[in-house]
């Protein structure tokens, strides 16, 4: 299967559409980066499409979902994210 099969919104044998559509996800990336932080924990918090059940292995998430596995899952992706740079500002001291 090609590539472009795999990327929603891309076509075989439209280059130019696939181009531009490419440029556009690349541009849009550090804005859906940025609002990971806010709809992640709310699609895990309201269980949408049984994620927060496939999720309930890691430490603080509910196979339901709720308010506190929302705010555990947005305490995860601010370790995750921003992790590395504590450790550097520790050390650094």
């Amino acid at each position: 299967m090609a590539f472009v099969e795999y990327v929603p919104g891309m076509r075989k044998g439209a280059t130019g559409r696939n181009i531009a559509l490419g440029v556009v996800y690349v541009l849009a990336l550090p804005i859906l980066s940025t609002l990971a932080f806010v709809w992640v924990p709310v699609y895990v918090g309201t269980n949408y499409n049984g994620i927060a059940r496939d999720l309930s292995s890691i430490p603080g998430i509910s196979p339901d979902g709720g308010v506190r596995t929302g705010v555990v899952v947005f305490v995860y992706l601010v370790i995750i994210s921003f992790g590395p740079r504590i450790v550097q500002w520790l050390i650094g001291m």
